[in-house]
Formats: structure tokens, C-alpha cells, sequence
């Protein structure tokens, strides 16, 4: 497990790093606006047909929650609505599909799931004074973990990790409550493809974001 969080360190290192510097650092009002925004997450994965050791089934992948941080800069030379996004989260989640790889009937493949994202984002606002609709996209890493797998025929241990590559899709509106402080609701649609030792799926989810982030 010590791996997954070290492989997501550089991006969260990266936005500490950055709120450090705005505490010391007063942004002059005409560069634009930087963004900080703690939020929940709720995840929605569609059902996909998994690979498992040579044959390919149909999985149910389960809900989850989770959380993430995200800091934003819209220049004020863009008019302060195109900006970049650096974002990271991460969600539960399991896996259950028929396991045919083994001799007996009616055996079933189980595993909790744990999903660390982190992306760039472009986004596109309306720079409204009180409402701010946007949309975007990104693309970034993803990590799949596997907790506590039970899937006869892998030999498997407490956990299973793999990084691919993310893509996702979003939009999202902002409710500013004061010049500094906002809240704010989003989707995303997000894509990746996880490959485990002998295992293998096209993780697609849905999200469903809320959460209240602070302008400088």
C-alpha cells in the first residue's frame, strides 16, 4: 500500500506546496484568481464485463464515497474564465463477478476496491458574481487497488495495485457566497483501464461532487 501513496505524492506535495506559498505571498488582484476546494464524492461505476485468467465475464462493480482537493488558476489575461485545474481524490468501491476460471460451479470472484485519481483539468467558466457555471475536461493517473482479494485460481495477497492512464469529463457550477469564499456542485465522467496480475477491466464511473473551496 506504501507504493500507491507514494505514487500520488508528487501531485499532493505539488498543491501543498502552493498553499504554503499563498499564506506568504499576497497574488496581486489583476494576475486572477487561484482557487483551493476540499470535497465528498460519491461514485457510480457501470457494470463491465471483466477478464479474469483467460475468460471474460460480466462484473458488478459496487458504489463509493470518498473525498479530494483541488487547486485552480484562471488568469486574469484569460478574462478568468479558462483555467487549469490540478486535482486529486480517492473512493471505495468492490468488485463480485462469476469465476470461471475454476472448476466449480457457481464460484464467485469478490474484492473491495480502492481507486486514487489525479488529473489535470482544463476548464471553461462564466464569470459570473454569484453563479458560475463551468465545464471541462482532464486527464491524468489512475491507481486500482484491490483489498483483501477472493479470487480462486490468483494466489492472492492482502492487495493487488496498477496505474493506468485517466481520462474524464466534467461540469459543474459555483455558488459564491463572498469574494473569497465559494461552494460548489459537479459531475464527472471518468475512464480508465485497470490490469491486475490475471485480471483486467474498463473501470467507467459516474461522480457526483459537493464541496467549499476559498479564492486568494
Amino acid at each position: 500500500m506504501r507504493t500507491v501513496f507514494l505514487s500520488h505524492s508528487p501531485l499532493l506535495l505539488t498543491v501543498l506546496i502552493g498553499c504554503l506559498c499563498l499564506r506568504g505571498v499576497a497574488l496581486p488582484a489583476e494576475f486572477g484568481d487561484v482557487e483551493l476546494g476540499l470535497y465528498a464524492l460519491g461514485s457510480w461505476p457501470r457494470d463491465q464485463d471483466i477478464f479474469n485468467q483467460g475468460t471474460t465475464v460480466p462484473a458488478s462493480v459496487q458504489q463509493g464515497f470518498g473525498a479530494g482537493l483541488k487547486a485552480g488558476l484562471f488568469p486574469e489575461a484569460l478574462h478568468r474564465m479558462v483555467g487549469l485545474e490540478i486535482d486529486s481524490n480517492v473512493h471505495n468501491g468492490a468488485l463480485s463477478f462469476p469465476n470461471g476460471a475454476t472448476s466449480q460451479t457457481n464460484e464467485v470472484g469478490r474484492s473491495d476496491l480502492l481507486v486514487f485519481k489525479s488529473t489535470l483539468n482544463v476548464v471553461l467558466r462564466y464569470p459570473g458574481e454569484v453563479v458560475r457555471p463551468y465545464i471541462g475536461l482532464g486527464m491524468g493517473w489512475a491507481t486500482g487497488v484491490l483489498l483483501n482479494p477472493n479470487i480462486a485460481g490468483r494466489g492472492d495477497g492482502d492487495f493487488d495495485d496498477t496505474r493506468a492512464f485517466g481520462h474524464q469529463f466534467l461540469g459543474g457550477t459555483q455558488l459564491l457566497l463572498s469574494p473569497k469564499v465559494f461552494l460548489f456542485a459537479e459531475y464527472r465522467y471518468f475512464s480508465a483501464n485497470f490490469h491486475w496480475k490475471s485480471l483486467a477491466v474498463d473501470f467507467r464511473d459516474h461522480n457526483a461532487l459537493v464541496g467549499a473551496g476559498l479564492r486568494f
